[in-house]
């Protein structure tokens, strides 16, 4: 059983397994305020996965540049399309340099 902490405007704040305090109170599975609670999670959950995945993205960009500075890859070796993508997303760091200058690889060179 599921149970459940609520504010003063009745919206749950908090769920339990179990009552930790007087102010928990056993929550209908069906009930509307337990659905906003578990979507209103699942929102957070989602914003939180992509934060970390465009943080992701970013590193493996820094990776990426730092094999083919190591002559580990060729950036021939990627499909036209993943090239395409990896020249704009460059693009776009150069034009943003000015404005957050942070490299995991340090200051980059001409990849080709």
């Amino acid at each position: 059983m599921l149970y459940a902490l609520r504010d003063d405007a009745g919206a749950i704040v908090a769920l339990s397994e179990k009552p930790l305090n007087d102010q928990w109170q056993q929550v209908n599975p069906k009930d509307p305020a337990l659905k906003a609670f578990l979507e209103k999670k699942m929102e957070f959950g989602k914003l939180v996965m992509e934060t970390s995945d465009l943080d992701f993205i970013r590193v493996l960009e820094d990776l990426i540049e730092l094999m083919i500075e190591k002559n580990m890859i060729s950036f021939t070796d990627f499909p036209n399309a993943a090239q395409e993508k990896l020249l704009t997303r460059r693009g776009y760091r150069e034009q943003m340099r000015g404005k957050d200058s942070v490299s995991l690889i340090g200051q980059e060179e001409d990849l080709l």
